[in-house]
């Protein structure tokens, strides 16, 4: 097992920690965007001007830009540039309803943002509401025929009366000479904001800062205990999200790996992707790792896969296992390793050790992290092996909420010791082993005539199922019992007789009965076409809870 390197970063801006790192793997592949490869020495030549010609447009130490773009390596240009003038880095869904978008630049005035060419329709309120918008398109840095094809086929006409600078355009500012007279960043200034998912209310900024993310690469890679400069790490995961940025970006920039941009996800794209990039790793949410299990991989050769990490939401048994099997048909030692965290932390904060195959097992905690479970009323710190809200201490610990003073005092408290706790309202457990077990969101649980319903055993149970494609349960408001449990049920098509699902669910009621106690048993059951799920692939909480009310 190779040694993992030794990182150099604490006390470091992120920019000085990729600094650094290009003069050590200065030849070596920093980005690769369908075939275009950008070496770290190349990366540094980008930012460094970029961040020219941000400063030549009036961006300075504590300024915000907004970032509106998918996995592009503009998008990383942008992102160490900002840290190179100490500003912060606003990263935004592009998927974002138009009401969104507006209230998410409107709250931080950015200096500059930067939009992608492909929404025109959800960008107009641009114009003339900001002091700099910058139009970038995908075609870029694709090779010279991808960047053919990619303009007949897109046909992305902005309107006449939006009059914005594209990306080279403004690049060419960078020519000019330049003395920055800017006040020093410091690592503990916000460098990035991150929005929460918004699934139990209302998106959030998270401000974070080079500590965090530098904090967060050292003790994930020293937690993987396999990572090797060179290896290729495929970006699925988008950079407006914890665990794309800090790991699919930063972290692999920080070992000296490869990190392979993919701006859409599309499952039979990316099968054919891991047989054309070979990456060592690969990460992903739930949905992804459902998506390749029951995607056609036929005799494809997995055998250069060391790493497999699931973070973003739970993983269901049923997908480690069959991802874990599929992995070992295709040749690979790896197993499914699950982590844990929230964009309040960042990224991941615990790892499971290799090898363990354990289900709800989110790992071990990172170096410089701390977990405790508490009684989420009390506050009371909880023995070993019983269920209580997750509290998180440690290095990757966000700054606090931009512009929500309470919500801040409500999700980091301090203890008797000085010491900052984040509050996940996630329920688990620490087990005798040290390891920690994750059992549900605070929110979901459900509380019927008293007793405690954890859904995601239910929904193991139901998967388990034969024709069950997916399901979500909810509780569902009841005068007599407080709440009572609701199963939504997504059947296979196969699964379809006489024109019902009706022997299907009587098999799903059958094994429930068998397994569960007979107040945690589903009063009713509701047969849908899909879940909805949030941009980044999460079951979508508040959707669902919608549906519930409905119906």
């Amino acid at each position: 097992m190779p040694e993992s390197p030794e990182l150099g970063i604490n006390g470091l801006t992120i920019y000085e920690s990729l600094k650094n790192k290009a003069k050590e793997y200065k030849d070596l592949t920093a980005l690769e965007y369908y075939g275009h490869k950008i070496s770290y020495s190349s990366l540094i030549d980008h930012i460094d001007k970029c961040a020219v010609s941000m400063y030549l447009h009036g961006l300075r130490r504590g300024m915000h830009v907004a970032v509106i773009l998918p996995n592009i390596p503009q998008a990383v240009f942008i992102f160490y540039a900002c840290s190179k003038l100490g500003a912060v880095c606003d990263l935004i869904h592009p998927l974002s309803s138009v009401r969104e978008l507006e209230s998410f630049v409107a709250s931080t005035d950015p200096q500059i943002v930067f939009v992608y060419d492909e929404l025109p329709a959800g960008i107009t309120f641009l114009s003339g509401n900001v002091k700099k918008a910058v139009l970038v398109s995908p075609s870029e840095y694709l090779p010279r025929m991808a960047k053919l094809a990619y303009k007949v086929k897109s046909g992305v006409k902005t309107p006449s009366f939006i009059r914005f600078e594209t990306f080279p355009e403004f690049m060419k500012k960078s020519s000019a000479p330049v003395s920055f007279k800017n006040e020093k960043a410091t690592p503990e200034d916000p460098c990035a904001m991150l929005y929460t998912g918004g699934t139990t209310g209302k998106a959030k900024g998270v401000l974070l800062s080079s500590v965090n993310f530098n904090s967060n690469a050292e003790d994930a890679v020293e937690s993987c205990e396999c990572l090797e400069r060179g290896d290729r790490f495929l970006a699925v995961l988008p950079i407006f999200h914890g665990f794309g940025l800090g790991v699919g970006i930063h972290t692999v920039l920080m070992f000296g790996g490869t990190s392979v941009l993919l701006p859409i996800f599309k499952v039979k794209k990316f099968i054919s992707l891991i047989s054309k990039y070979k990456p060592a790793v690969i990460a992903g949410v739930p949905a992804i790792f459902g998506a390749i299990v029951s995607g056609d991989v036929k005799d494809m050769d997995m055998s250069f896969v060391k790493l497999v990490i699931s973070g973003g939401d739970r993983l269901p048994p049923d997908i480690q296992d069959d991802m874990n099997a599929l992995l070992e048909r295709h040749g690979s030692k790896a197993v499914v390793r699950q982590g844990y965290g929230l964009t309040e932390c960042l990224s991941g904060v615990s790892l499971m050790p290799p090898g363990c195959r354990e289900h709800n097992c989110i790992g071990r905690p990172y170096r410089h992290t701390e977990f405790k479970v508490v009684d989420p009323e009390t506050g009371e710190e909880l023995p070993n092996g019983t269920n209580g809200e997750i509290l998180i201490s440690g290095s990757s610990v966000m700054i606090g909420f931009f512009n929500e003073e309470e919500e801040t005092k409500n999700a980091l408290v301090t203890d008797e010791d000085g010491k900052i706790w984040l509050r996940t309202g996630d329920l688990g457990r620490i087990g005798e082993n040290g390891l920690l077990y994750f059992e549900c969101r605070i929110k979901r649980m459900i509380i019927t005539n008293g007793y405690n319903v954890y859904p995601s055993v239910i929904e193991d149970i139901i998967r388990s199922c034969h024709g069950v494609a997916d399901c979500f349960v909810a509780g569902v408001a009841d005068e007599l019992r407080g709440e009572i449990v609701r199963a939504y049920i997504v059947f296979e098509k196969q699964a379809q007789k006489d024109g019902s699902f009706d022997d299907a669910l009587k098999a799903v009621k059958n094994e429930l009965s068998l397994s569960v106690s007979r107040f945690a048993m589903p009063r009713s059951y509701v047969i849908v076409d899909e879940i909805p799920r949030t941009k980044v692939g999460k079951a979508d909480i508040e959707a669902l809870s919608d549906m519930a009310k409905g119906d």
